[in-house]
């Protein structure tokens, strides 16, 4: 059986091809859309949407997204260091959301199930059609049926972190930087209402951020190995972070170990090397991750939702092969520019949070104010997407950092302060050169490399 009255058609229903196929939809293109499971899903990766993201969102005119299911709005960050703390507020009155994931996606569901240019599928995508070195469409099953096909003049590919079509469409290597563990505080006191919470903890960061009226997430990195089970991860959690939680959260927390419920998610770094095939493209986690640390992955998901789709609406009177070939490629092409910010500073910012020495400098830096917050808040919250800027401030972090534990300039410190600087360097330099930078930023890292 065969189904080819699409122009488009979208092998994942998550948060990026729910909206492409809105925003397609609302543009006037016939789309089909093939989601494993529409049930409501529990999962604690896409639950803080950074600024940028919600700009994305207005710009394909759909904010009303987020009206009906108890989203929160998030104003800006609090960084918490031992027994210090203090807040940055997002730069232009621009605000976050946090919410469940599961909740969002269904109110997102719920406008492209209805939508006449829209039809949805339950079915798991098996394989993609390929036609002389093109794709022309997907295989899939459904629970009545099996190897249906559909054919359209784009697969668009956003099967999220674990794509099964990641290694036919593209050549990214893959790596697992750490492990998150997540559960939900209830009725928690944080500090800065309306805030992320980020707690520079020993030896990892912790994060805290609202999800709904009464519930906050709590999201604790583990590096190297997924954390352990039981006992043993119960008295980590109690003895080891508790302590370090800012006092208000701590009846929460407390409240939260002992109820016991965990789940667990590898955090990918994963580059974006993609294969320029004929009637397929990758967006969004398909495409390229970081580490979740900066809550970017919906927002560069959404970026490369709005652009690709941009380019063909533009095409849609004149929908053949070649057209949708070239804004595919022109997609790829400028995506450096888009998302490479949000990319770079994700894992920098986790290399840093990890550095003690460079914890410390990122802290007091911040805390300064001034430029020192308001530009790297603007970065944060993929705003300002300047990869000038990132690069300027992490190494005037680092700087900074290097000067603090030089003095008094005794050998230890010396050698201490070059460490660091050294550290930094070895931080940045293969995040910027993951992200495909142009000749004179890959040789100036490569002598940075040589020199420390």
């Amino acid at each position: 059986m065969s189904n080819n009255n699409h122009d488009i058609c979208i092998i994942g229903a998550g948060v990026a091809g729910c909206a492409m196929a809105a925003y397609l939809a609302d543009n006037g293109l016939k789309v089909v859309v093939v989601e494993k499971d529409l049930r409501e899903r529990d999962v604690i990766i896409g639950e803080l949407m950074q600024p940028g993201g919600v700009m994305q969102m207005k710009l394909m005119g759909l904010d009303s997204m987020f009206e009906g299911f108890d989203a929160q709005v998030v104003t800006g960050y609090a960084l918490f260091l031992r027994d210090q703390k203090f807040s940055i507020t997002y730069p232009d009155d621009q605000t976050g959301r946090g919410f469940h994931n599961g909740k969002f996606l269904q109110k997102m569901r719920s406008y492209i199930l209805p939508h006449p240019n829209v039809s949805v599928i339950e079915g798991t995508v098996t394989d993609l059609l390929e036609d002389n070195g093109s794709i022309k469409g997907m295989r899939y099953n459904t629970k009545e049926e099996e190897n249906l096909t559909i054919t359209s003049p784009l697969t668009v590919v956003c099967d999220g972190m674990f794509s099964i079509f990641r290694a036919r469409l593209s050549d990214n290597p893959k790596k697992v930087s750490s492990y998150f563990l997540g559960f939900v505080m209830h009725d928690c006191q944080l500090p800065f209402p309306g805030h992320g919470h980020v707690i520079a903890a020993d030896p990892s960061p912790m994060l805290a951020y609202p999800i709904s009226s009464t519930e906050t997430r709590v999201l604790i990195d583990f590096p190297g190995e997924a954390p352990r089970k039981g006992q043993e991860l119960t008295a980590y959690l109690n003895d080891k972070l508790g302590p370090q939680m800012p006092e208000s959260i701590q009846p929460s927390f407390y409240n939260a170990v002992k109820e016991g419920k965990f789940k667990v998610m590898p955090n990918h770094l994963i580059p974006a090397r993609p294969r320029n095939i004929s009637g397929a493209v990758l967006i969004g986690d398909s495409l390229n991750m970081r580490h979740p640390l900066t809550g970017g992955g919906m927002t560069v998901a959404l970026s490369d939702v709005r652009h690709l789709s941009d380019r063909l609406i533009g095409i849609k009177d004149s929908f053949d092969r070649q057209h949708i070939d070239e804004a595919v490629f022109a997609f790829y092409r400028d995506r450096y520019e888009m998302n490479a910010s949000v990319n770079i500073l994700a894992d920098a910012l986790y290399g840093v949070m990890s550095e003690p020495d460079l914890r410390e400098a990122c802290y007091t830096y911040l805390q300064k104010g001034g430029d020192n917050a308001s530009i790297p808040l603007s970065l944060l919250s993929a705003l300002n997407r300047d990869n000038s800027q990132l690069l300027q401030h992490f190494f005037m972090v680092a700087v900074h950092g290097a000067k603090q534990v030089l003095l008094p300039p005794t050998p230890a410190n010396i050698k201490r302060s070059y460490k660091m600087f050294k550290s930094a360097v070895q931080i940045i330099s293969p995040l910027v050169l993951n992200q495909s930078p142009g000749p004179i930023t890959r040789a100036t890292f490569k002598v940075a490399e040589k020199v420390f």
